[in-house]
Parts: structure tokens; C-alpha cells; sequence
């Protein structure tokens, strides 16, 4: 995966090298944390296929508990904590050299899940439905335009969107 420079927009037409990768990472967390783990899933727009996507790859995981042993390791892994970001979403964002993010894996605690089924309900309807994935990839390519360095930006400019596919998404059968 190339990374993307703190801050910044790159988007790259997509990679079946992305879910190979996935695999490996998933490997990984599964050899080092086993039992702890309930679910773990490639999100984001890496695991659509056919859109472009910043080379980044995004995980959700969701934990047995959040523990300070699950934060510690994931230090000793070379995972920079970022925060609980959201009620029970925990932000771990792997940086290669020189700020840039490699991954951002996205922990739950199982108790608290909504928000992870969220990003696979996203994910799965962009994947069964190639329109409105094509649309996302416009929208996306637009606010690159308009924010190729403030990805804070760019990422609020799509929340209408992740809405709109909410709402679709519990009316589709």
C-alpha cells in the first residue's frame, strides 16, 4: 500500500493487491490477538472494487473488551492511538515513515457494534450496487479537487452521502 501524507487527498484507480493485503493484516491481527477478536472486516473504499480510493487500508475490528492489554499491543505493533473518536470507536492508525498513514483500523468493543455494522452495510450496498458506487467515486474525485490537502474536509464532505446510503440501505430487501 502507498500511504497517503498526513492531512492530504490521494485518490488511485483501485487494486486487487488491496484485499490481498487485507488478508495479510487480518493474519495478523487474528496470530496476535486470537480469541479477543469477534469480527474483523476490510471497509472503506479499498474493499469496493472498481472505485478509486486513497492507498490506505481501512479496518474495522471488533474486540471482546477494550483493554489496556489491546492498547498496549497494539503499540508494541507500531499503532499509534488516536482516541475514542466516536461513543465506543476507538481510532488506531498505523504511520510508515515520514506521517505516512498506512492504516486506519477502527476498534469496537462488542458491546457497542453500531457503528461498525454501519461501515459493512456501506461497504456491501456500494458493492451490490454499482451506481451509486460510481456516484460515490464522482464525489469523491469532486472534493479531491476541492481538498486534495485538508482530508478533514474531504472527509466531511462526504457524510450526506454515507447517509444517503444508510437510509437506502435498510429499505433494500
Amino acid at each position: 500500500m502507498l500511504g497517503v501524507p498526513k492531512n492530504e487527498v490521494i485518490l488511485m484507480p483501485h487494486s486487487d493487491a488491496w484485499a490481498e493485503e487485507y488478508g495479510d493484516v487480518k493474519e495478523h491481527f487474528l496470530a496476535e490477538f486470537g480469541d479477543e477478536i469477534v469480527a474483523i472486516e476490510h471497509v472503506g473504499s479499498t474493499a469496493i472494487p472498481g472505485i478509486m480510493a486513497k492507498p490506505m487500508l481501512d479496518l474495522a475490528i471488533v474486540f471482546r473488551k477494550m483493554t489496556e492489554h489491546i492498547f498496549r499491543r497494539m503499540e508494541e505493533n507500531k499503532y499509534i492511538y488516536y482516541g475514542e473518536v466516536a461513543p465506543g470507536k476507538y481510532l488506531f492508525l498505523k504511520k510508515g515513515e515520514n506521517g505516512v498513514s498506512l492504516q486506519h483500523v477502527h476498534c469496537y468493543a462488542s458491546k457497542n457494534t453500531t457503528l461498525f455494522y454501519e461501515q459493512i452495510q456501506f461497504r456491501d450496498f456500494l458493492r451490490t450496487h454499482s451506481e451509486y458506487a460510481k456516484e460515490y467515486e464522482e464525489l469523491k474525485k469532486h472534493l479531491y479537487k476541492l481538498y486534495s490537502d485538508d482530508r478533514r474536509k474531504y472527509t466531511a464532505g462526504k457524510q450526506a452521502f454515507f447517509d444517503k446510503i444508510k437510509l437506502l440501505a435498510a429499505q433494500d430487501p
